[in-house]
């Protein structure tokens, strides 16, 4: 009799902690990364040339309850790494947040928007009589920027509601900025 008691205690906990946590699966969010701007931007100097294009993310935010969503507040932070052509060592890691409203989100709806963009260079170092050119410091004759990734945090009414970040561990690498 005691076995079974304590298993319907355990069993109704789970049912009751797992209800509670069913509102943090509720919204399921996702994210590709995207070229805003098609057309590039290339330029040459007798040394180098540079090309410069615009990406961002394109998010989509689902709805998986049974209750519409209301006045929910996307907030997000795009990370990005810029390498400077000549200097020898590690990227400089970099930022920019940015915001978008949901008014209302239908039961079992979604809804995709874009985020702003970053800018990306990719700097070559190039010889103008077909020679071969070298920094001397060792750096590499390419800098490339890139995206690191994008962490988005949905809140309702001021609460947090959803936590989305890709990769997955970006939220324990980085840190959110206030």
């Amino acid at each position: 009799m005691n076995s079974r008691c304590a298993f319907a205690i355990s069993a109704a906990l789970f049912l009751v902690i797992h209800g509670a946590r069913a509102a943090d699966s509720d919204l399921n969010i996702t994210c590709d990364k995207k070229r805003i701007e098609l057309a590039t931007d290339s330029h040459s100097r007798s040394d180098s040339t540079t090309t410069t294009e615009q990406w961002g993310y394109a998010v989509t935010v689902e709805n998986q309850g049974f209750k519409a969503l209301t006045n929910l507040d996307v907030q997000y932070i795009i990370f990005y790494k810029h390498e400077e052509l000549g200097i020898k060592g590690p990227p400089r890691k970099l930022t920019k947040k940015g915001a978008y409203t949901i008014a209302s989100l239908e039961s079992l709806g979604k809804t995709s928007f874009d985020t702003d963009s970053v800018t990306l260079k990719k700097t070559t170092l190039v010889g103008s009589d077909g020679g071969y050119l070298y920094f001397t410091n060792g750096a590499k004759p390419t800098a490339s920027d890139s995206l690191s990734g994008l962490w988005v945090r949905v809140f309702q009414n001021g609460n947090l509601y959803a936590e989305y970040a890709y990769p997955a561990g970006l939220s324990s690498s980085e840190r959110w900025q206030e």
